[in-house]
């Protein structure tokens, strides 16, 4: 009874607020300048479902921005934007029910020679995503937060300097399912630059480490733990070179920790890269590049870990590593057209074994006008050796583009291939195609467009490791009356898990164990319709829906994932009478509960103030 009449205190509240006018000034000191702008938001709102409790309520909500400076722009700057009770029924915000939060950030002495900035976020019940490759999300919902200091030191004739802190952390759980899941992370890390006799001078330094607890939702299992910690440093150099040249070299330094689910992984890993690049004329050039790591099994941890994967780290033995050697050409016949030369040498030792390869090709770039459009294609052809194989293997790639206008028409479309292209490891060939078409045209008021794309990439000799993806779209419009869309996508491969959904096998497959590896599979579509009938009236409304099935280890699960948004608004002046209807139905069959759906409705209005 107490909340009851509380709330309805909140919305005449709101209701009056929504009478006042719009602009006042206040006066707060001739040192301090600030502008106070926002919206406020009055309305019933009600959320329910076959997993939750249902809720209806008054609510009072909004949204604002406190911007300003102390003195001058430059010297402090600030803005504060808190927002309370918004849904993507009646705002941006990313919640199905209500979020609320606040985003600040303040500078100081910006412009001068010791800049520094600093920021914070947080967000309640905000929405977020557990992604599959190629298809629509699946959706989450839980609290984050993130802060952020940075500083510079920028004094002329002595080295840069310059310096961060961020951390962060994100709680969650997945619709449909008894998953949660949360990360957590902080870095620090100081940079450097100087020009000393002609050289450009950098060095660096950082420290960090995560924290993260991935929910095992295609497999009902208990979240595994994953802490990882990464400490580096390094160097460069660069210096400019006769016959226009420029030279390079690099020194990284990686000291990394990890414990993933019971797998441990300690390693040091020291990379060196050096180049050098010429072009004594207008149409010659050419560039020779080397690098060396010595831990090759930690690169390719770091391959995985770069991209947010979880797994345990590759098993390439002790002492692995690296070594490669690689040179380009190339000279222009004519303005749009080049030939191209390449070389590259490589070695590497794991597993106990030697292995080295060695690649020689060339190739040709070319691009002209052609029947009222344009044309550009380039094509190159390698020959590979590879030490373990007394064969050779032909390498190729290709790609090409072609865009035209023609009787009111624009169409374009392109198209790749390649073919035994070396991957990471000199032991695996893969190869790649996609194509792509796009068409539009507008007839007065009447406009319509489509696009449609396919890929497919894997391992040329190794079964299993192709992934492929192809997606289609449409659209249709007529003036500011209609815009309706369609979208279309399916997909299959392989791929890891990271705290945020699936991610396609950033390293060779076999590397990765077996019972890592997630199979997938599935098909999304969707819809949109949208219409302005008339002045400061907008209606819209989407669906899509997304259906897949995975594999972890044995372990099969249907996922589901189908969404319908709609919303009405009509602005008076400076008010705005806003409705509407969310509903999400997601599930997964591995977590042995029927399909969540929640729906939630909102109606209300809101008006924009200026208040100083």
């Amino acid at each position: 009874m107490a909340g009851g009449l509380r709330n309805t205190c909140f919305v005449l509240l709101g209701l009056l607020l929504l009478t006042l006018p719009s602009a006042c000034q206040v006066t707060l000191g001739e040192n301090l300048d600030m502008n106070l702008n926002g919206t406020v938001s009055a309305g019933y709102n009600g959320t329910y479902g076959n997993l939750i409790s249902s809720d209806h309520s008054l609510s009072l909500g909004g949204s604002g921005t406190l911007s300003g400076f102390y003195y001058n722009p430059n010297f402090l700057s600030f803005t504060a934007s808190p927002y309370l009770n918004q849904s993507r029924d009646n705002s941006a915000y990313q919640s199905i029910s209500d979020a609320s939060g606040v985003n600040l950030s303040s500078s100081i002495f910006g412009g001068s020679h010791f800049p520094g900035s600093v920021s914070y976020a947080k967000a309640y019940n905000s929405e977020g995503n557990y992604a599959v490759p190629g298809l629509a999300n699946f959706t989450t919902h839980g609290d984050s937060d993130t802060f952020g200091v940075n500083w510079a030191e920028l004094i002329p004739g002595l080295p840069s300097l310059s310096a961060n802190f961020q951390m962060g952390s994100n709680q969650y759980s997945i619709y449909g399912s008894h998953d949660t899941g949360s990360s957590s992370s902080h870095g620090f890390g100081i940079r450097s630059g100087y020009r000393l006799a002609g050289f450009n001078l950098s060095g660096y330094y950082s420290d960090g480490s995560s924290h993260s607890e991935i929910p095992q939702v295609l497999q009902n299992q208990p979240a595994e733990i994953a802490h990882s910690s990464n400490r580096g440093y390094g160097f460069s150099a660069g210096h400019a070179l006769p016959l226009h040249g420029e030279f390079s070299a690099t020194y990284n330094n990686s000291d990394v920790n990890s414990d993933f689910d019971g797998n441990n992984y300690n390693g040091n890993i020291d990379t060196y890269t050096a180049s050098a690049a010429f072009q004594p004329t207008n149409k010659f050039h050419f560039s020779v590049s080397t690098d060396y790591s010595d831990n090759l099994e930690g690169t390719l941890y770091q391959s995985i870990a770069g991209a947010g994967g979880v797994a345990p780290p590759p098993n390439l033995g002790r002492g692995s590593h690296s070594f490669d050697l690689l040179g380009n050409a190339s000279y222009s016949i004519m303005s749009n057209m080049q030939v191209l030369g390449v070389a590259d040498h490589r070695e590497q030792y794991f597993l106990g074994e030697n292995f080295g390869a060695n690649s020689y090709g060339g190739g040709m770039t070319y691009g002209r006008n052609l029947l009222g459009g344009n044309l550009n294609a380039a094509v190159t052809a390698t020959d590979n050796t590879v030490s373990t194989s007394s064969q050779n293997s032909l390498g190729f790639s290709g790609t090409t583009n072609y865009n035209r206008r023609f009787d009111g028409w624009v169409a374009g479309g392109s198209f790749s291939y390649e073919q035994n292209v070396q991957t990471l490891l000199v032991t695996y060939m893969a190869s790649f195609y996609s194509y792509s078409g796009n068409l539009r045209k507008r007839w007065g008021k009447f406009g319509w467009s489509s696009g449609a794309s396919f890929s497919k990439t894997g391992l040329t000799e190794v079964k299993g490791t192709a992934s492929s993806s192809d997606s289609y779209n449409t659209s249709l419009s007529y003036s500011r009356w209609i815009n309706a869309t369609g979208s279309y996508s399916k997909s299959t491969g392989n791929a890891i898990e990271t705290g945020a959904g699936l991610i396609a096998t950033p390293i060779p497959q076999p590397i990765v164990p077996a019972n890592d590896i997630i199979l997938y599979g599935g098909k999304s579509y969707g819809v949109g319709l949208s219409s302005s009938p008339m002045r400061k009236l907008t209606i819209a409304a989407s669906f899509s829906k997304s259906n897949s099935n995975t594999n972890l280890g044995g372990i099969s699960s249907r996922n589901n994932n189908e969404e319908i948004n709609t919303q009405i608004q009509y602005q008076f002046r400076k008010m705005y009478v806003t409705g509407g209807y969310s509903r999400l139905v997601q599930g997964f069959s591995t977590s042995g509960l029927p399909q969540e759906n929640v729906s939630s409705y909102y109606f209300g209005v809101s008006r924009w103030f200026n208040f100083f």
